[in-house]
């Protein structure tokens, strides 16, 4: 079933405001996540004007916890083995760049992606890091459980919903299959919403079913009986309703805003086919793999085929033990990776990417795969976390990776050296706020763009700079 989830003031839903769409059974949801990122030198001046625009469309894959550079992207055969760990790198189809032995398929699809191993900051704290990599904004609250306030700075999608124009029937932004948080914690991070800009900005919530291979549309749901046609005569009874929400100042803004979109998604053709993963070969949902992970890569293809402009994919709720949670391997770090978190990853990315590729969609779809830090570069030491044990590896900003595919980023590639161990990077730095400005710059985003806090101050959409040397050929 698809229905859609928010925050209370944000859907309209038909005479109750609970429910207002049901758009009938829908497969699992799928992901589609573009080439993005080409290593090289950081620029000191704005990105060639060819370059800005170039990505339709971004996925962006978040692997919440933080996974290791050290067991993926970077690693270190020659370090001692209290930091090179149980894994061996493998070559790939580019010469000269070598990934973890538990992600081969990726190794095959080496010449579609660059490697960003530069990525740094200075806080080895979840909240802090997430917030810094999807805002390009320090932190305020470093608390480890900081929930959303109207006074974040707004995420990606919600930036891109609000300086990019929206197409009509289409959430400019969906996030899927949930908000980040661990388990054992009451609220979501803060860092994936509008923030100051309102509400009506948020990105889509998709959440999945309970068997992680469907997904529903929250918040919106209208009784099975109800056809799409009746819709033009609920709004035009519940508008005096509205125009009286529309008084109540910023709320009812919100809510008018939110409303209105909510009307274009239930009666949009291209939302009910893009969820209609059964419209796909079996074969190729196979081939994402048939677990959460996968399904929402192809949900989120379909998504960007459709015209949606970011698609950010969150690791799904996978039943993690609370101690040593989805990426965040404090415990059993080897054994996690191998058994649990590698092979999907494995599986989904290699499919999308060569899905993408296939359908002439990577030349203009970006694609990111990021955390929020990497892991020490010494096993079972301690930061923070006095639960990372003798298998286990604590939090590490000082070094990490990230992986960036289409849209202009040069494929075959490899941005940033990190030190012996993968602790300190050597070479070509790059920050959450200038991988930001990056990802805007190729949606079409000015990162000088300005928008204003609740206070009417005004900010730059972004306050890095684009890193030129990602571009080419």
């Amino acid at each position: 079933m698809l229905r859609f989830l928010g925050p209370p003031q944000r859907a309209c839903d038909g005479f109750t405001r609970r429910e207002v769409l049901h758009l009938g059974s829908l497969a699992a949801l799928g992901v589609s996540l573009p080439e993005v990122l080409p290593p090289t030198a950081r620029a000191q001046v704005s990105a060639p004007a060819r370059t800005f625009g170039q990505a339709r469309a971004c996925i962006l894959i978040y692997l919440f916890g933080g996974p290791s550079q050290l067991e993926t992207f970077d690693l270190k055969p020659n370090a001692p083995s209290h930091c090179r760990g149980e894994f061996q790198p493998i070559a790939t189809n580019v010469p000269g760049i070598q990934i973890s032995e538990h992600l081969p398929r990726l190794a095959q699809q080496a010449d579609k992606y660059c490697l960003v191993r530069g990525m740094n900051h200075e806080h080895p704290r979840h909240g802090w890091g997430l917030y810094y990599m999807l805002t390009g904004h320090r932190h305020n609250r470093p608390d480890l459980d900081a929930p959303p306030t109207p006074d974040d700075f707004p995420g990606v999608g919600a930036l891109v919903t609000r300086l990019k124009p929206r197409r009509r029937g289409l959430p400019t932004a969906v996030t899927l299959p949930r908000w980040n948080r661990f388990l054992d914690l009451p609220n979501d991070y803060a860092g994936e919403k509008a923030g100051f800009l309102g509400r009506a900005f948020d990105p889509w919530l998709v959440t999945s079913e309970r068997d992680g291979l469907s997904f529903r549309l929250d918040d919106l749901a209208l009784p099975a009986e109800v056809p799409v046609g009746r819709l033009d005569r609920r709004r035009d009874v519940l508008a005096a309703v509205d125009r009286r929400i529309a008084d109540w100042g910023e709320l009812g803004q919100a809510h008018d805003a939110l409303h209105a979109q909510a009307y274009d998604l239930l009666a949009s053709p291209a939302i009910r086919r893009a969820f209609d993963l059964g419209h796909e070969p079996t074969r190729l949902r196979d081939r994402y793999g048939q677990h959460p992970f996968g399904q929402g890569l192809l949900l989120a293809r379909r998504l960007v085929e459709a015209g949606t402009t970011l698609v950010q994919v969150n690791w799904h709720n996978d039943g993690s033990d609370v101690k040593s949670p989805f990426w965040d391997t404090h415990r059993d770090n080897f054994s996690t990776l191998r058994e649990r978190l590698l092979p999907p990853l494995d599986l989904g990315l290699s499919a999308l990417l060569e899905d993408l590729s296939v359908r002439g969609l990577l030349d203009s779809t970006l694609v990111l795969v990021m955390g929020e830090f990497g892991r020490t570069p010494r096993v079972g030491q301690i930061v923070m976390n006095n639960a990372t044990n003798s298998s286990g590896r604590d939090h590490w900003p000082h070094a990490y990776s990230v992986l960036a595919a289409g849209a202009g980023i040069r494929g075959g590639s490899v941005y940033g050296v990190t030190d012996d161990t993968a602790a300190t990077v050597r070479d070509r730095p790059l920050s959450p706020p200038d991988l930001q400005a990056t990802v805007l710059h190729l949606l079409g985003v000015d990162p000088a763009a300005q928008i204003h806090d609740r206070q009417g101050r005004p900010h730059h959409a972004s306050n890095g700079q684009v890193v030129q040397a990602l571009f080419g050929r």
